[in-house]
């Protein structure tokens, strides 16, 4: 009874959206009272006129502020009833659903029966309109502020009157597609015993974790979307719209960098030789609209500076939701593989294509119409902040242009020759390297470069001693690995070259600009959320990549036949292997290794890599287990018995792995502060710079 209510909720989540659509558009509004409205005459210099606009006819043009929040919440409230009757009916075990028992079994954990209601084609789009439910009222909510907190006029009302009707449109678009596409709440005549079971790859905490915040990502860039759009209908693309993209921009790009740090993690712990990122089609749906909400980051910080770059910004909060649609699509059509077996459901998602293709033509077309009226009517010079960070938003948008073909061409080739291809890692590298390289060069400028014009002198004064210290750091890597290739090499300079230059523009805002004073707390306040947010974002990038650069370079893999009480000696640490044991797990049998590992002869921890076996499905997964020492990570696996009865032990020695993590952390950390602060800034009014 539970998945009918629900079903129904659905249904009205739907017209509901289509009713917010309809009530905000002005076009209705307009339409509508100038067929009610009286002609009212008006004094002219010529003599009386006629008028029929609806303002000097009496009506109200537009919902009274209070008004903005009552359609969002009853969306919302019917968003949180659809998703909890799908979670009720995979904590229960409804398997008259099929959604439920394709992908759950009785025997599941109940943490993972939860996280299964999200891998699904219709648990995966209700996730979707929950988070884009939310996300529009937190914008009835900002939009609302806006209203109330000073003086505003017809274009202001109409803006906010803009933004709720498209989220509205794209609520029950979405909605339809559900529907269509894999409606979750359709009953069988003749339920199975039991389910299929979930597929042993998706039942992972971290697998559970990150599509939350993959949807509310998606739903964030949905905002923008719905802002962006709005300014163009009211030929307003402007320093106050660059305002008001910047929290939804962050909350995008933040979100959407924890999912991709939890999909690298687990990729990393999941797989035997250490990787965490392998190019897949899962994978590339998540770095797309990364990648560019990154671009609009910038290139939005711009026109709320300058009022420049206009049709730039415009076009990327418009593509980085269709980057994002379109990932969604390809990781739930049967067009790519491998994909996850939970997703190999039969559909073919035809319904989100076609409205895919809908949303953004209609798009498009509004940003060709409105493309005269967004002509930057201030320059700058090509010595510049504005430069740097333009130049920068291009090559992170043509990363993501090489990405999309890596991912797009093995479809078109088969399709074409009928041979199935894999595009992998060395493709990327050989394509990207030349792109990333200036991207990181230019990066490091950015910060140290004023706005409009700058002179070169002034800046060469500047980054000289950045340049002194990355190039020292790469004579002495250089020098002490002298057969190093020189692609490890080049990242761990340019590494040096964005964290020491980040570094040094930071010390010479706190202690030597002459406008600070003395106070070095002050200093610090002066600076404002923006600037310490973008430092924490880019050092955390440094940080990433000399790690990865490094973990490259010194990686040692041992793999052995190993018996009981034989030592393994990887990197600086000493495995001691110690047998197996067969134990048995909630719904798996497991092969549980023990490994005593030891550094300088002293007992460190211990170590306990599994082979899981999975009746249900049938299907064993190999489960590494990973100590994080502070110079690297050891990644220990296990295989089947070898031929001379020992067991296959495969052991990585990664140095510095652990500063990949910390730079994720760092530029999450960044994003974050920079949320906070701006809210608590708002809610206090306590007159500190924000910028």
């Amino acid at each position: 009874m539970l998945a009918e209510l629900g079903h129904f909720a659905l249904l009205l989540m739907v017209v509901t959206g289509i009713g917010q659509a309809v009530l905000f558009s002005p076009l209705w509004l307009r339409s509508s009272m100038r067929m009610i409205a009286p002609k009212h005459a008006t004094a002219s210099a010529t003599g009386p006129a006629l008028s029929d606009s609806a303002e000097d006819s009496g009506f109200p043009s537009v919902p009274q502020p209070a008004n903005l929040f009552l359609l969002p919440a009853v969306i919302m409230l019917l968003a949180l009833f659809v998703e909890a009757a799908l979670l009720n009916a995979f904590i229960v075990s409804d398997f008259t659903l099929p959604i439920v028992s394709g992908v759950s079994h009785s025997s599941t954990p109940l943490l993972y029966r939860i996280g299964a209601a999200f891998t699904p084609d219709g648990g995966a789009m209700l996730l979707w309109l929950v988070a884009l439910s939310l996300v529009n009222v937190l914008l009835a909510v900002q939009l609302r502020y806006l209203a109330s907190s000073g003086p505003t006029d017809a274009n202001d009302n109409r803006f906010c009157q803009n933004t709720l009707s498209i989220v509205g449109f794209l609520i029950a678009i979405l909605g339809v597609v559900t529907l269509i596409d894999a409606d979750p709440f359709l009953r069988t005549t003749v339920a199975p015993l039991d389910g299929r079971g979930m597929n042993p790859q998706s039942q992972d905490i971290l697998k559970v974790l990150r599509e939350p915040f993959l949807y509310l990502g998606l739903a964030g860039l949905g905002g923008v979307f719905a802002l962006t759009l709005s300014g163009l209908l009211d030929r307003t693309i402007d320093r106050r719209l660059g305002e008001t993209l910047r929290f939804w921009t962050m909350a995008s790009w933040v979100c959407l960098s924890a999912a991709i740090a939890l999909n690298a993690y687990r990729s990393y712990s999941e797989q035997a030789w250490g990787g965490w990122w392998y190019w897949d089609t899962a994978e590339n749906s998540l770095l797309l609209p990364w990648l560019l909400a990154t671009a609009l980051m910038h290139c939005r910080a711009v026109l709320e500076k300058t009022e420049t770059l206009k049709s730039w910004t415009a076009f990327l909060g418009i593509t980085a939701l269709a980057a994002g649609w379109f990932g969604a699509y390809l990781t739930r059509s049967d067009l790519f593989a491998p994909l996850p077996e939970t997703q190999l459901i039969p559909s073919d998602s035809v319904g989100l294509l076609v409205a895919f293709c809908l949303v953004f033509g209609c798009a498009y077309y509004l940003f060709w119409r409105a493309g005269d009226e967004m002509r930057d009517r201030r320059t700058f010079d090509l010595v510049s902040r504005e430069s740097a960070m333009f130049l920068n938003s291009v090559m992170l948008s043509l990363i993501a242009a090489v990405v999309l073909i890596g991912t797009i061409y093995p479809l078109v080739l088969q399709w074409m020759t009928g041979d199935p291809i894999t595009v992998g890692a060395p493709f990327y590298v050989e394509v990207l390297v030349p792109i990333v390289l200036p991207l990181l060069f230019l990066m490091a400028f950015a910060p140290a470069l004023r706005w409009r014009q700058d002179e070169v002198w002034m800046v060469g004064r500047r980054m000289k001693l950045a340049a002194i210290l990355s190039l020292i750091t790469v004579l002495f890597v250089s020098i002490r690995f002298i057969d190093l290739s020189p692609a490890p090499l080049i990242g761990i300079g340019l590494a040096g070259w964005v964290l020491t230059a980040s570094i040094s523009d930071l010390w010479a805002r706190l202690w030597r600009h002459p406008e600070h004073g003395e106070s070095k707390y002050r200093n610090l306040q002066l600076l404002g959320p923006r600037y310490i947010s973008m430092t924490l974002a880019h050092i955390g990038l440094a940080v990433l990549i000399a790690g990865g650069s490094a973990s490259s370079i010194w990686e040692e893999q041992v793999v052995v036949s190993a018996r009981a009480g034989q030592s393994i000696q990887v990197g600086p640490y000493n495995l001691q292997y110690e047998g197996v044991s067969l134990l048995a797990g909630e719904n798996y049998a497991t092969r549980q290794a023990t490994f005593i590992l030891y550094r300088h002869s002293l007992p460190v921890t211990e170590l306990f890599p599994e082979i899981r076996y999975y009746p249900i499905r049938g299907v064993e997964t190999r489960e590494a287990d990973i100590w994080h020492g502070r110079d690297g990570d050891l990644h220990v696996s296990i295989g089947d018995r070898d031929d001379d009865g020992g067991r296959v032990v495969t052991a990585h020695y990664l140095p510095m792995m652990p500063w990949v993590w910390a730079g994720m952390i760092l530029m999450l950390i960044g994003g974050c502060f920079s949320i906070l602060t701006r809210i608590i800034l708002r809610l206090k009014k306590n007159g500190v710079s924000t910028s």
